[in-house]
């Protein structure tokens, strides 16, 4: 069960050590079997994950085991953070977990304070997006974790594609010249 204040402490801590990042409001209709509703709590969640990027453009994406309710749809490394987490260790145990790899100098771009609902039921929660560099490009994956790949552009098939677009082309100065 989560402590009362926890949403609070870890929006000062966030923005005590990234300093102000934008704050979007929104509700996502999502299918009533999505992982949200896996757990019956009250208490609002977090979450931290975001583009993790080899720092010549490239970012990692994976696909979940089918367990996990995702389907084929390729996601950014991240997750639900853990009882006094802080963002940027959840983002950084999260990645480690998914995809193997550590992190140098992550940025917090944004978080999302959102409102996931199927209709006839809100679950309601923060996500603190992360734009980072992986420190190597060898993938260790975790064991909920299908398939990972480095990609030169964001798939079509990515899970909140339209959140990571100006992440990702803020890495567009990260491309070295062509061979």
């Amino acid at each position: 069960m989560a402590r009362v204040g926890v949403c609070k402490n870890r929006l000062a801590e966030a923005l005590a050590r990234f300093g102000r990042v934008p704050i979007e409001k929104r509700t996502v209709r999502v299918d009533r079997d999505h992982p949200v509703f896996r757990r019956d709590e009250r208490a609002p969640f977090w979450s931290a994950g975001g583009l993790i990027h080899d720092g010549r453009g490239r970012v990692v994406l994976l696909r979940h085991v089918a367990t996990k309710g995702w389907g084929d749809a390729w996601l950014t490394p991240g997750g639900r953070l853990e009882e006094g987490e802080t963002v940027l260790n959840g983002l950084r145990r999260e990645v480690r977990e998914e995809v193997g790899l550590e992190l140098t100098n992550p940025v917090l771009t944004r978080i999302l304070q959102q409102n996931l609902t199927d209709g006839r039921r809100v679950r309601h929660g923060y996500f603190a997006q992360f734009l980072g560099r992986a420190v190597s490009t060898e993938f260790r994956p975790g064991s909920d974790v299908r398939e990972i790949r480095w990609f030169d552009e964001l798939p079509q098939d990515m899970a909140f594609r339209g959140d990571y677009v100006d992440d990702f082309r803020r890495l567009s100065t990260l491309r070295g010249p062509e061979p």
